[in-house]
């Protein structure tokens, strides 16, 4: 499937406001307003999934996003690693406080740490 790039100029003003938006739903300011203009779109249904699921677990729980999605992960490969790269870029950033990062294993796929929110 090829992709078409589209570009768009926002004030600062606008968007500061996109960004508060898509920080309130642990997105960068590109993923929100695909989220929000492509309904079905894959990877935003998934990470509103996966953001569910991490809300769920008890406090210190050990997860990896594969094993959250346990049978449900047949989504596409460019799709799990946005999923990945996306929720590790949000919880150093700050916009996800409910998680914490604490490793990789021998296979490479990194480990979170459930925490209160902040």
């Amino acid at each position: 499937m090829s992709k078409i790039p589209v570009q768009l100029l926002f004030t600062e003003d606008e968007f500061a406001k996109l960004q508060i938006k898509a920080d309130e739903c642990g997105l960068t300011v590109p993923l929100y307003i695909k989220s929000e203009m492509v309904q079905d779109d894959d990877f935003g249904t998934c990470y509103r999934s996966l953001l569910e699921k991490v809300d769920a677990l008890p406090i210190g729980t050990r997860f990896n996003i594969r094993a959250l999605f346990g049978v449900d992960w047949t989504m596409s490969r460019g799709v799990k690693l946005n999923l990945g790269k996306t929720f590790y870029n949000r919880i150093e950033k700050g916009v996800i406080s409910n998680a914490v990062p604490v490793g990789k294993d021998s296979s490479n796929v990194m480990w979170y740490e459930k925490r209160e929110r902040n």
